[in-house]
């Protein structure tokens, strides 16, 4: 039993990867941070991942998902859980932003409830470059 749940958590996990290679072009003209921001999950279900954004930079967000699997959104809370950012609101897959103090914040990634007994992946993929001095994008 033991080796079947392995061979599918590594099954999962390089589709997973892959997902994250097909969709890495997104962030460009930003530079991916390198991280593997990704997890299955099953309907209705919900990830946080935490990552560090610092003053000087312009960061750009982009949900990637399975496609059984819906609708998929994200929301982005600051350090006291404040929501700074739903992409529900506006039915976006990427984000771009900048920080006025270098803080961390919590991506929350939500699949949406059905009435199938579903799987996929999400992954969060997070771009950086040096900040536009000409304006700012949406500051936090």
């Amino acid at each position: 039993m033991l080796v079947l749940i392995s061979a599918f958590s590594l099954t999962a996990s390089s589709q997973c990867k892959s997902l994250v290679k097909k969709n890495v072009s997104r962030l460009a003209p930003f530079t991916h941070n390198g991280q593997l921001n990704s997890s299955t999950l099953p309907e209705g279900g919900v990830v946080d991942f935490k990552i560090t954004c610092y003053t000087g930079l312009t960061y750009r967000l982009a949900l990637a998902s399975d496609a059984n699997l819906g609708k998929v959104t994200f929301r982005v809370l600051d350090e006291d859980n404040n929501e700074v950012y739903n992409s529900s609101e506006n039915n976006a897959t990427t984000w771009d932003f900048n920080v006025s103090s270098s803080q961390d914040l919590t991506v929350e990634i939500s699949v949406p409830l059905t009435d199938k007994s579903i799987k996929g992946c999400v992954a969060l993929l997070v771009g950086f470059k040096e900040q536009n001095k000409i304006g700012a994008l949406r500051p936090m």
